[in-house]
């Protein structure tokens, strides 16, 4: 009993290391090997369980090893493992320790969980962290309008309405885009994560990076109010408050309750007037959602 649960920790050890896959199945054979060919397995149910608990402990260690000197794509592999062995390999194991010793020990579900879980939780963090970290790089304001076109209306108005979509907006909305593809094509896109159920991993992950957009271009926004004028002020204000129509389902309240104040230093800038006009009757905003139609299709609700 102890040597076949060794044997199955070491070649699962090698495979989630190797290759970065939980072979569930190779537990389960083992224990159905077992019950074959042991005659009072009841006598066992210690050493089952332990050995149980080795081969998970070993398989969580083979996958941190695995994903170590490797990228996000690597960790999200990892979790959708996790995931996989959360929801259906966990309890086959206990179904077929049920059936070889009549009764699993009172802890070992509960153990074989947390292993998972730690794993998973370490994996999807450093995830979500490399998330925040890269969508600041997406943040950056582009230019201003400058000093001569803002002190002429009609070049101001002429300009608005020659403006292709921003390309500060299109940067961090295409990064959004591509992380959601990214999570979606690795754990799908109703895969939930078990200890934030019912929030699936592609809500997670779109939260942080759309509040991580959100708050950056807040923060670029404070940088440069104290040389910004009115006219430029209106620009931001309506990209703002564009983005905040486009994210508003995957933001936080604290990152809402950030926006409302960054939006009332905009407002003190533009002297509580009306926001500016886009072309063809349109208003700003309305323009925006016009030039950034594809984003409002694959982000908004």
């Amino acid at each position: 009993c102890i040597y076949a649960f060794d044997q199955c920790s070491r070649m699962c050890s090698q495979r989630a290391s190797g290759s970065g896959i939980f072979d569930g199945n190779a537990i389960v054979s083992c224990l159905q090997n077992l019950s074959e060919e042991l005659t009072r397995p009841e006598s066992c149910s210690a050493e089952i369980d332990k050995g149980c608990e080795l081969v998970f402990n070993k398989s969580c260690e083979g996958l941190a090893s695995h994903v170590r000197d490797r990228g996000d794509s690597a960790r999200l592999r990892a979790v959708s493992e996790c995931a996989t062995v959360l929801s259906s390999t966990i309890d086959d194991v206990i179904r077929e320790v049920t059936y070889l010793s009549n009764s699993p020990g009172p802890n070992l579900e509960e153990s074989l969980i947390d292993d998972v879980l730690a794993l998973e939780a370490m994996m999807f963090d450093e995830f979500l962290e490399s998330i925040r970290r890269n969508m600041s790089l997406y943040c950056k304001l582009g230019p201003m309008v400058s000093r001569e076109i803002e002190d002429d209306e009609f070049l101001a108005e002429k300009h608005q309405s020659e403006n292709h979509f921003p390309s500060h907006l299109s940067a961090c909305l295409l990064a959004i885009v591509r992380c959601r593809a990214q999570v979606e094509r690795t754990l799908g896109e109703k895969t939930i994560r078990k200890c934030q159920s019912p929030s699936t991993y592609q809500f997670l992950a779109m939260s942080i990076a759309a509040d991580s957009v959100v708050d950056g271009i807040c923060y670029e926004i404070s940088q440069q109010m104290p040389r910004m004028r009115g006219i430029q002020a209106d620009q931001y204000l309506n990209e703002l408050q564009f983005l905040i129509n486009t994210l508003h389902r995957y933001l936080s309240d604290q990152v809402l309750h950030a926006v409302e104040g960054c939006k009332e230093r905009l407002l003190s800038k533009t002297g509580g007037g009306v926001q500016g006009q886009g072309p063809d009757g349109l208003g700003a905003i309305e323009r925006l959602e016009r030039l950034g139609r594809i984003y409002v299709m694959c982000l908004g609700e």
